[in-house]
């Protein structure tokens, strides 16, 4: 008698949830219409990933969170780094990720989950502009002045208290070396230390 083996595909996206259905095989994800050799089991199973992620914001990453039915022993591996047994992953940077779950026989199946950033407060906002505005042409990439990289959203935040003391304060001196800022950008830096000093403020 002749076999035929089945294979689905179905994926369903529904907020920052991702499901993936598709039957899984040892040695690869390729529907075949050969039988399956003796004694593989992956060609009966239908592996089910899903995963679900929080947002990216300045300095703090967001989280995966994967789980899979269709086998037992799951470990799961994140962008092909090691695997381990909990589908929890902390501190994901924003973008696009591969999430890889392998069940007790070895076999896998891999899902590709989107982490994305979450929108600035919009006193940080006001404060970033400035600072691009101002500061960037020397406070920004490998031999940025002081060693204060003002490249990334989380150095500014780590970087507040020091922002407002110098663009602010004139303490020790005034920053930027062009010149004091205006009193209306000097107003947005207090406001958004004042108000905490993080990314979401």
């Amino acid at each position: 008698m002749m076999q035929i083996r089945k294979s689905a595909v179905v994926i369903l996206s529904m907020a920052a949830t991702v499901i993936i259905v598709i039957a899984c095989s040892k040695g690869g994800d390729s529907p075949s219409t050969n039988p399956p050799p003796s004694g593989n089991s992956c060609a009966t199973k239908t592996i089910v990933v899903t995963a679900s992620t929080t947002n990216a914001a300045g300095c703090s990453g967001g989280s995966i969170t994967a789980s899979a039915t269709g086998s037992t022993g799951f470990t799961y591996n994140i962008d092909g780094g090691a695997f381990q047994s909990s589908g929890t992953f902390s501190n994901v940077t924003a973008g696009e990720h591969t999430i890889i779950a392998k069940d007790g026989e070895g076999c896998t199946k891999s899902a590709s989950v989107t982490v994305t950033a979450s929108a600035s407060g919009s006193l940080f906002a006001a404060v970033k502009a400035v600072i691009i505005a101002n500061c960037n042409s020397c406070h920004t990439g490998a031999a940025a002045q002081g060693g204060q990289n003002f490249g990334s959203d989380c150095n500014i935040v780590n970087a507040a208290a020091r922002i407002k003391a110098r663009a602010v304060d004139g303490n020790p001196s005034f920053m930027p070396q062009g010149g004091q800022l205006n009193a209306t950008d000097k107003q947005k830096i207090t406001n958004w230390v004042n108000a905490g000093g993080k990314y979401s403020d």
